[in-house]
């Protein structure tokens, strides 16, 4: 779901993890992918062209962010081969730019009007200001003729992730909504006798337990960049569609079904409960005293010092503690809020997407490439590299990596319907992953198909971004108590123009809603 998140706040640089799911049946392959319903030749889809009259191969060039993965380049030579055994008529050149200049340059190279044809944008890149400038090229007609694009990703994703109502870019994602919760020390549980973890209550008699009981294992770690998860995990209300306040995307705001209005987090009826918990715990010495300048918490929970920690059912977060358990044990496992009765509401709402610039002279045969991409053999082929080299397939929906290849397929790839699992993902996480990437385990939220547009208060937003780690953060870390904190917050927004914020939002929101 969110990059930003993987690689900010929500999910810091993430990766995200983004990483997240589920694959498509069929016969097998010799590369180990599926036969695609419909013809004998999946990867043929976008090309008609016979052996005896070869398309002319048109080189298409990519940007995308990050560092060039491992093996890339043998990896790179297999794709452009089997793009001409399949007469799509194109090669791909695809070049990575750093993160930490990625977006500026895209945008340096898109103003000068640079010939490349793909590219990873985002509403916190330059989305919104790229197609307010006509600078993308609009999709709905071509991926209408992309049968394998289309049907590789949910129908929630593409009605729910339109810019104005249009497509402005393929939407990359794995997972249909947040579902967050805490990895435990399933055998310190069993160690005292605890039943499964269903409630808050469960998970706080856990965390007290640890604290009384361990010497060298203190209860929970949590990097304190990703603290503003923690209202929603420890809320009574957490993961139903019974939640009254939705997050909307927009930091230290939500929405009241119950009013129909905007609201900030810290005034939040039904997540109080949650701030105050969070203070209790940081005043009891549950949750480190260092919280705030936290970044290690995996490496101290991998290192047995904490018994719990963050998870999100990302596809990402929960492998970072795979390795825990190749000793053969069961010592992990997953706490999510009212597990059981789950029904999280959701906008299906994507942070990435493949975009075409306007200036590209070859978009409709950029979508062919990017519809053969979405047949299962060359997913993977692109996705997890040469199948017997760098990957072997585990049944249709996981795989054994046998190389350190690592593709970022949340700047490309990214398919919900086609997504392989790594066969080291733990029972839990691929539980909770799967559940993740079903459309029908979740609830629409309200504000499904909206995504805030700051230009009409840009100076009044930008005033109150610092507020968020300044004091929002330690409000959700417990260092700021409760009281305080939602005092001190509320005065310092509305003291930059806040009202007129919430209004836009409001306003944003109400045009969404009367729209449907």
């Amino acid at each position: 779901m969110k990059i930003k998140k993987m690689f900010g706040t929500a999910m810091a640089v993430v990766l995200a993890s983004s990483l997240l799911l589920v694959g498509c049946g069929g016969g097998s392959n010799s590369s180990g992918g599926n036969i695609e319903p419909g013809g004998a030749n999946p990867g043929n889809a976008a090309g008609n062209s016979t052996a005896s009259n070869p398309k002319e191969i048109v080189e298409l060039k990519a940007y995308l962010p990050g560092d060039k993965p491992v093996g890339f380049d043998e990896v790179m030579k297999a794709v452009n081969e089997k793009l001409k055994t399949d007469q799509i008529g194109a090669s791909l050149n695809i070049n990575f730019l750093p993160w930490s200049d990625y977006g500026n340059t895209v945008a340096v190279k898109m103003s000068a009007g640079e010939d490349f044809d793909m590219y990873l944008d985002a509403p916190w890149l330059s989305m919104n200001q790229m197609i307010a400038s006509k600078s993308l090229k609009q999709l709905d007609d071509m991926v209408a003729e992309r049968s394998e694009l289309k049907a590789s990703i949910p129908d929630e994703m593409w009605a729910y992730n339109k810019f104005d109502g249009k497509i402005m870019g393929i939407p990359l994602g794995t997972t249909q909504g947040p579902v967050y919760g805490l990895l435990i020390r399933k055998d310190l549980r069993e160690k005292y006798g605890l039943p499964e973890l269903k409630t808050i209550d469960d998970l706080e008699k856990f965390l007290y337990t640890v604290k009384e009981k361990e010497q060298d294992i203190k209860p929970l770690v949590f990097n304190g960049l990703k603290a503003d998860k923690l209202p929603f995990i420890l809320s009574n209300s957490a993961n139903l569609a019974q939640d009254e306040v939705l997050e909307i995307g927009v930091n230290m705001f939500a929405y009241s079904t119950k009013d129909k209005k905007v609201v900030g987090q810290w005034e939040s009826l039904m997540i109080a409960d949650a701030f105050d918990r969070v203070t209790k715990y940081y005043n009891d010495g549950i949750l480190s005293k260092n919280i705030a300048q936290e970044q290690n918490a995996e490496t101290l929970f991998k290192q047995g010092k904490y018994a719990a920690t963050y998870y999100a059912a990302d596809g990402v977060e929960g492998l970072k503690y795979a390795e825990m358990l190749k000793d053969g044990s069961d010592k992990l496992e997953v706490f999510m809020p009212n597990g059981d009765t789950a029904k999280p509401y959701t906008a299906f709402q994507q942070w990435n997407f493949l975009c075409i610039p306007a200036s590209s002279t070859h978009a409709d045969l950029t979508m062919d490439v990017v519809n053969w991409l979405s047949v299962k053999e060359n997913h993977d082929l692109m996705e997890y590299g040469i199948p017997g080299k760098d990957w072997e397939p585990v049944g249709n929906t996981s795989y054994k990596a046998l190389s350190d290849y690592s593709f970022p397929g949340y700047a490309l790839t990214w398919r919900p319907a086609l997504n392989r699992t790594p066969d080291t993902m733990m029972p839990d996480d691929k539980h909770w992953f799967d559940f993740a990437a079903d459309p029908a385990n979740f609830t629409l939220s309200p504000t499904a198909g909206f995504a805030f547009n700051a230009e009409n208060v840009k100076t009044e937003y930008a005033k109150m971004t610092p507020f968020h780690d300044s004091v929002f953060l330690p409000l959700c870390q417990g260092v700021l108590p409760a009281d305080k904190g939602k005092e001190m917050l509320e005065d310092k927004i509305m003291g930059v123009g806040g009202q007129k914020v919430i209004d836009e939002i409001q306003s944003q929101i109400d045009a969404v809603i009367s729209a449907k």
